[in-house]
């Protein structure tokens, strides 16, 4: 670069990357290992960065050209990006990391060598916003996504002859000889789909096109094509099921169709990317500037000598800090879970309640409640037997026993009156990581229900100021057999549930859930305020708290004010018997 400064600049540009790479070092390992995580199924990952690494070095010379003095504004994004650095690290949350590293990487060249160099750095620092993970990030798109695709599948099929017929997110026909039942579950909604494309367009975009506004034209046609993509790939799946049965198509041709819709959507980029070439406008947008072009007349950006060392002064004291502080501060310490009861209560009010055992065999997974099952001793072990396989059942879930940390207590019980109603009751009680919590939206598809809605409510308890703000979410369920998640070699197999007898294209009644958390001094029912409570807590006061969360399936759902009332006399009852030290009077 120009200035003699610039030995020093990239003496200390290492010093900070080093210390850089020992800070985020749980990050990139956490990264790598959610790049193959079958909930995420971010492959594309991967060559993020080599891209990211190749556009820079392919302008290399524009960087040179580009160099300036130092730059207070780029010293004061450093300066944002370290906070989130700060709270993301000692908050554990991987994305916040993500973030700060990425903004990083495009503010200390800016603070550094100024705006020429910053105008060169965003695309190279903004594409590897495709190594943060957000399918279960962004999962209330997934349902829409998936009607969306179902819709468009279905008028298509039917307009080519295919009599198929649509509910919900299924897809069947009657049709003698035709008969088929496919169901478009969460993985096949389109959203990972959707992001490899968007980043392989983003991609192909920057290093083909001219003009920025010819950019971001193609990136934006990678979501339409990625939707299409999708639909297609739902019709050639019913297509096979059709021709060749059910079983051909969500077998082996379900598996590797992903691909070949894949490389159509493909072909369709860069059938656009070639026509967008050929357009003639003349009107430009700079969000990232043209590839390897700098003016050399215009002016270098940046400060006086002695504020330009002051700049990469301040900028490398304050990295460092951060980084190192990090491995100063006293591990942080945990709460206590006594505020919560250790065990359900048999009867709420008019209510009785049983426990439900759950079979651990993959090939079973018969739930049962401990009134129709008898003690056995298998290999020393007494416990509760299956009433179809005899092995030992347990109180949680195979996917729970699989997924969750072992530290992670479940209490569970079913309450009914004599009029059929059931309030099915869950605490989860987070262990000593947050991995023990997630958002019910997340595990509720992979169990086989079906989102319709989700949002806040309210419901006021007897005796309360305040009403108790909770999330609810109304389902429903297919009548065919859902889907359970099991650990196996490392990586997520869902196995097939027994089918249920009935109807095998309708779905159950509606069932709502309500869910909030809890914690010794707060009260949410958003995972976002609880995750940023935690990374507050962490980061300032160097203390763990230990969440729990209530949820409560209801059987006929809460579309009456009746339903609503006898929920709310139900939770007046069971919350004190279950959240032990949390008075009235601070509601």
């Amino acid at each position: 670069m120009k200035s003699g400064s610039d030995h020093m600049k990239w003496l200390v540009l290492v010093m900070i990357l080093a210390a850089a790479v020992l800070n985020y070092q749980g990050m990139f390992t956490y990264t790598a290992y959610l790049f193959n995580h079958p909930l995420e199924d971010m492959s594309h990952g991967w060559l993020v960065p080599i891209v990211s690494l190749y556009a820079m070095w392919r302008s290399r010379g524009a960087f040179r050209a580009a160099s300036g003095g130092a730059s207070w504004v780029g010293a004061a994004c450093v300066a944002f990006f370290l906070v989130l650095a700060w709270f993301g690290g000692r908050g554990e949350q991987t994305r916040i990391e993500q973030v700060s590293f990425i903004g990083l990487i495009w503010a200390v060249p800016f603070a550094f060598w100024g705006r020429g160099v910053e105008r060169l750095m965003r695309f190279p620092a903004a594409y590897l916003i495709f190594t943060i993970p957000l399918s279960t990030l962004v999962d209330f798109l997934t349902i829409r996504l998936r009607l969306l695709s179902v819709v468009l599948a279905t008028g298509f099929l039917n307009g080519v002859g295919f009599s198929v017929e649509r509910s919900g997110t299924a897809l069947f026909s009657h049709m003698p000889g035709r008969v088929f039942n496919v169901d478009v579950a969460e993985p096949c909604s389109g959203i990972r789909s959707l992001f490899a494309m968007m980043a392989l367009t983003a991609a192909y975009a920057y290093f083909t096109q001219k003009e920025n506004w010819k950019k971001c034209v193609l990136f934006v046609s990678s979501v339409p094509v990625a939707v299409v993509g999708n639909m297609v790939r739902i019709m050639s799946i019913c297509v096979v099921a059709s021709w060749f049965g059910q079983e051909a198509a969500t077998g082996y041709y379900h598996d590797y169709s992903g691909f070949v819709v894949f490389l159509v959507g493909v072909y369709l980029i860069f059938f656009i990317g070639e026509r967008i070439k050929k357009i003639k406008v003349s009107f430009s947008i700079k969000p990232f500037g043209r590839l390897g072009r700098v003016r050399e007349d215009a002016p270098a950006e940046g400060v006086r000598r002695g504020s330009s060392s002051a700049v990469v002064v301040a900028v490398t004291v304050s990295a460092l800090a951060v980084f190192t502080g990090g491995y100063l501060m006293p591990a942080p310490t945990y709460d206590t879970v006594s505020f919560v009861t250790g065990a359900l209560p048999e009867r709420v009010g008019a209510f009785s309640g049983d426990v439900p055992w759950f079979c651990q065999d993959p090939q079973c997974l018969t739930v049962a409640e401990q009134q129709e099952l008898t003690k056995k001793t298998v290999d020393g072990t007494e416990g509760y037997a299956c009433p179809e396989c005899g092995k030992l059942m347990s109180q949680k879930s195979l996917g729970e026993n699989t997924i969750l940390p072992h530290d992670t207590l479940i209490l569970k019980r079913n309450y009914r009156t004599g009029d059929g109603l059931e309030f099915a009751v869950n605490v989860v009680v987070q262990g000593r990581t947050r991995a023990g919590l997630h958002r019910a939206e997340v595990c509720l598809p992979s169990q086989g229900f079906i989102i319709k809605n989700a949002r806040r409510t309210s419901l006021m308890l007897d005796g309360w100021k305040h009403p108790l703000v909770v999330r609810q979410i109304d389902t429903m369920r297919p009548m065919t057999g859902s889907k359970m998640p099991v650990r196996k070699d490392g990586k997520l197999v869902w196995y097939d549930k027994p089918d249920t007898p009935g109807d095998q294209s309708g779905y159950s009644d509606g069932v709502s859930l309500v869910y909030w958390m809890e914690s010794r001094e707060r009260r949410c029912c958003s995972h976002t305020q609880r995750i940023l409570t935690d990374v507050w807590d962490r980061s300032i006061h160097n203390r763990i708290n230990r969440w729990v969360m209530i949820a409560v399936n209801v059987s006929s759902g809460l579309d009456s004010p009746e339903g609503v009332e006898r929920l709310e006399a139900f939770l007046s009852e069971l919350y004190p018997k279950v959240v032990l030290e949390r008075s009235k009077d601070n509601e």
